[in-house]
Order: structure tokens, then C-alpha cells, then sequence
């Protein structure tokens, strides 16, 4: 006589084999969907559409540039960088990448017009659209 406590039944084994293929079959799309999220490819936002970069051979698509032409502000003001510990970050070092080729979250920190200096006022201030940044 056999003895049925030792192991599965045939029947048993192909329906545990199936709700297994089944959950493998649910989780594998899911699983890729979830790792594929551009929620983390950045940290400073989306890339602008119309290449706004934090710095760039072309000051129309800079947003250092943009915001070292306005009225009273110099680099440090604009990045934040290089200055003492805990310094505030600039507008651009706050929205756009750091190193030279970043870009920005939105095109419009490459506009003169969206940056306000107040001389002994650190950092500049942005004034423009912001939408697609973190």
C-alpha cells in the first residue's frame, strides 16, 4: 500500500504548478514596469525641451549666463558654489545640473528676464516657471 502522506499527488502537483506559472506570468510585466519608471532617472527634474543647460559655449542656452546677465548678479550668486559652508544654493545649481553640459529642468532658466539681483542679497532670485522641476 502506498503511502499518500509522503509527498504531492499528481493533481496536486500540476495545480501548484499552474497558480506558480500563473503568478511568474503577472509578476514578470509588473516587475519591469515598476524598474522602468523615469521617476528616478534625474534629480534635478525632466531636461528642458530646447536644450537649456546650466553652462554652455552658447549663452542663449545657459542658464549661468542668462542669470549673470541680469542686473547686479555675479557667478557666485546664481550657483552658490565655492562660497562658505552651508551656503544657500543659487537658482541655477538649485534647478540645473552643476557640471558644465547639465541641463536645466525648464527653459526658462535660460531667460535674463526670470532672475532678480539684490546687491548683498545671496542668491539671485528666480522668478519664472518652474514646471517640470523637482
Amino acid at each position: 500500500m502506498a503511502d499518500k502522506g509522503s509527498g504531492l499527488d499528481r493533481r496536486e502537483f500540476l495545480r501548484r504548478a499552474a497558480v506558480t506559472t500563473a503568478a511568474a506570468a503577472w509578476a514578470a510585466p509588473v516587475i519591469q514596469t515598476v524598474s522602468a519608471s523615469p521617476a528616478f532617472a534625474t534629480t534635478n527634474g525632466t531636461p528642458a525641451p530646447g536644450g537649456c543647460f546650466h553652462s554652455n559655449d552658447d549663452p542663449a542656452q545657459s542658464c549661468m549666463d542668462a542669470c549673470t546677465s541680469a542686473a547686479n548678479c555675479t557667478g557666485e550668486v546664481c550657483d552658490g558654489f565655492g562660497g562658505p559652508p552651508g551656503e544657500v544654493q543659487g537658482p541655477c545649481a538649485a534647478h540645473c545640473g552643476i557640471s558644465p553640459g547639465n541641463q536645466c529642468c525648464n527653459p526658462g532658466l535660460c531667460n535674463t528676464a526670470n532672475f532678480v539681483c539684490t546687491p548683498g542679497v545671496d542668491p539671485a532670485v528666480y522668478t519664472g516657471d518652474l514646471t517640470g522641476c523637482v
